[in-house]
């Protein structure tokens, strides 16, 4: 029989992580606020609690999968939380995308009990994490983080230590801002195209059709890293004339498209700057 593990937050994202630890022969106790998710997690095999101080009582693993800030400290610091019930020696992931800021106050908490708090955001999507392809991206301690990293592993895909407390949680906002920038870059993109009288459908199905993937698949076209220091790859006739042009269209069509005109104005000052080191 495996170890006693909780689970504070059973919704999508919980749910698959659930299936998880049962697949990995633990046993799980689990709490949330609502009364549906608690009744499919018995039905999943996992036994519950009436509040997160009880379900973390005696495990060893607390895992907290909840929505925003506010509910990871309600559901660690607040009245029944985990801190009110979890034993020495435990040890309490944060899962959620949350500020460095909330994993700090739930840590200094903690570790006057004894009880050592990791940063764990999960980077896929329910299906994913369901599917044994999640990614931890992890901050703590590095002998913390050796001890449960084979505990992670059999839960995810890949565990990445990118440091100290909290730079997992930064990793993670990192990573979903360029997922944000990305949608919305494409939500502009196509009200030019739609301007201009262009099939919308057609043009996406081009711009799929020629490689338009995320850029991260070749991010060594993009970012140069010198001396640990990472900038833009230099891209001077992108910059200079395609950028400016998407911008003068966005005028002409009168349409209100803010991330195009950045780019645009943040391209030409990149252009200037290359331009002043090659003299």
């Amino acid at each position: 029989m495996g170890e006693k593990v909780a689970l504070i937050g059973v919704g999508k994202m919980g749910r698959a992580l659930l299936d998880r630890l049962h697949g990995a022969g633990h046993r799980i106790t689990v709490y949330d606020i609502a009364e549906e998710p608690m009744s499919t997690a018995r039905d999943m095999g996992a036994a519950t609690a009436n509040s997160s101080a009880e379900a973390a009582r005696e495990a060893v693993y607390v895992h907290v999968f909840v929505h925003n800030d506010q509910e990871v400290l309600d559901a660690t610091l607040g009245t029944g939380g985990v801190l009110s019930g979890a034993g020495t020696g435990c040890i309490i992931f944060l899962h959620s995308t949350i500020l460095p800021e909330t994993t700090a106050r739930v840590a200094e908490a903690a570790n006057v009990q004894g009880i050592t708090v990791l940063d764990a955001s999960v980077t896929s999507v329910p299906q994913k994490l369901l599917a044994g392809e999640g990614t931890f991206l992890v901050g703590g301690p590095d002998e913390f983080v050796s001890k449960i990293r084979p505990y992670l592993e059999l839960l995810g895909k890949a565990v990445f230590h990118f440091g100290p407390l909290g730079s997992g949680n930064v990793a993670k906002i990192a990573k979903n801002l360029t997922n944000a920038v990305e949608r919305l870059m494409w939500v502009e993109t196509v009200q030019i195209v739609e301007a201009a009288g262009l099939d919308v459908r057609k043009f996406l199905n081009m711009a799929k059709s020629v490689n338009s993937s995320a850029m991260i698949n070749e991010w060594d076209k993009v970012i140069r890293i010198e001396d640990s220091h990472a900038g833009p790859q230099r891209a001077r006739g992108l910059f200079r004339k395609d950028v400016q042009h998407a911008a003068r269209l966005a005028d002409f069509y009168g349409l209100n498209l803010p991330i195009t005109r950045k780019t645009a104005y943040t391209a030409a000052k990149l252009v200037e700057h290359w331009e002043a080191e090659a003299n």
